[in-house]
């Protein structure tokens, strides 16, 4: 019986969309790796500092490392969820190589809710104190979050393999993950 191909779930949308919460569930309910950009960027920011003039290639440099580390997971043959805020303008392009360098099943699970309750979710974040302070967001920062949505700066990618669009705030993920494992 010839091995099937691993399985490549990328998880999309706005920053505060509730993708990371989904993207989690979804690697547990799967028992499949989970690579997050802000893991890689929190790291960084713990190495080199935060500052706007670093901003720009930490997060370059979280991208490559997060395209880096499901590029080898692939390469062993093995599944992963890759989640972040994926910029619909310029982010497709190496998942296009990855596709292009692998037989895999590719699944993006776009994330979204309305626009509206992004930003306001993204400012109720900001002001928490919960998130980790490289990342340096201010409620205020919510309007340019609001505006970059209406842009489609997070919209889906044009990526080939299956498009799941959720609406986190209905979404069941019981049941998602059950989708996803009978395809």
């Amino acid at each position: 019986m010839a091995p099937r191909p691993p399985f490549l779930l990328v998880v999309t949308g706005p920053p505060a969309s509730g993708k990371t919460r989904i993207a989690r569930e979804l690697a547990r309910r799967l028992r499949m790796p989970f690579v997050v950009k802000d893991t890689f960027k929190e790291r960084l920011y713990e190495v080199f500092g935060s500052h706007d003039d670093l901003e720009e290639r930490i997060d370059r440099a979280a991208l490559a490392m997060l395209f880096s580390v499901v590029d080898s997971q692939l390469e062993a043959g093995v599944s992963v969820v890759a989640e972040s805020n994926f910029d619909a303008r310029s982010d497709t392009g190496p998942f296009r190589d990855l596709c292009g360098r692998h037989d895999l099943r590719l699944v993006q699970v776009h994330c979204g809710r309305a626009p509206e309750k992004v930003a306001e979710r993204f400012a109720e974040r900001a002001a928490s104190g919960r998130r980790h302070p490289g990342h340096r967001d201010r409620p205020e920062d919510a309007q340019e979050v609001l505006e970059d949505v209406h842009a489609g700066r997070w919209d889906a990618l044009d990526l080939p393999g299956e498009l799941l669009e959720v609406d986190v705030d209905s979404v069941d993920v019981d049941e998602l993950a059950a989708t996803l494992a009978d395809d």
